[in-house]
């Protein structure tokens, strides 16, 4: 595993587990050990051990000549793979991280994420609540000004607070 990464994020951030072919617990704990290891290691289901590898290795094999394994998937938080490689490739594996948390950052009020919370964020906010657009978790949560959970006229309330300000 690329300690840096895994070392680098927070876990609120960035989730790391390992998937190992092997049942094993001795060869396990001492992989762990060895490479001071504090995520989870799953076990693929299906595995004989050795490098026949099981379910996952199955659904996921990339032909190379390097590793049988894929060696690292960054998954974004919708579930689609972002990046799949066999092979270590620490700077592109960190571009896309970087870029899959910022594209989660969000400043409450500024719905339409241009930098100025305005007159085109009520709008924004108006057609949420009344359910003419479907927003994204970014706009969701920029759209929540007072922070109960709910987008409503109280929220509207609140950015007009602010803009005026």
């Amino acid at each position: 595993m690329e300690t840096s990464i895994w070392q680098e994020y927070n876990q609120d951030e960035v989730i790391t587990i390992g998937i190992i072919n092997t049942s094993n617990q001795n060869q396990i704990n001492a992989f762990v050990q060895e490479n001071s290891i504090t995520f989870p290691i799953l076990f693929d289901p299906g595995s004989p051990g050795g490098v026949q590898g099981g379910d996952t290795y199955d659904d996921y094999y990339m032909p190379n000549d390097g590793s049988p394994y894929p060696r690292d998937f960054i998954i974004d938080q919708e579930g689609v793979i972002q990046y799949a490689n066999n092979e270590i490739d620490f700077q592109w594996m960190l571009y896309v991280i970087d870029e899959l948390i910022s594209s989660n950052s969000y400043t409450l009020g500024d719905i339409n994420s241009d930098g100025f919370i305005d007159i085109l964020d009520i709008v924004l906010l108006v057609n949420i609540i009344l359910g003419i657009l479907d927003p994204t978790d970014i706009q969701e949560n920029a759209s929540d000004i007072n922070n109960d959970g709910v987008i409503n006229i109280l929220d509207v309330v609140q950015i007009v607070n602010m803009i005026l300000s």
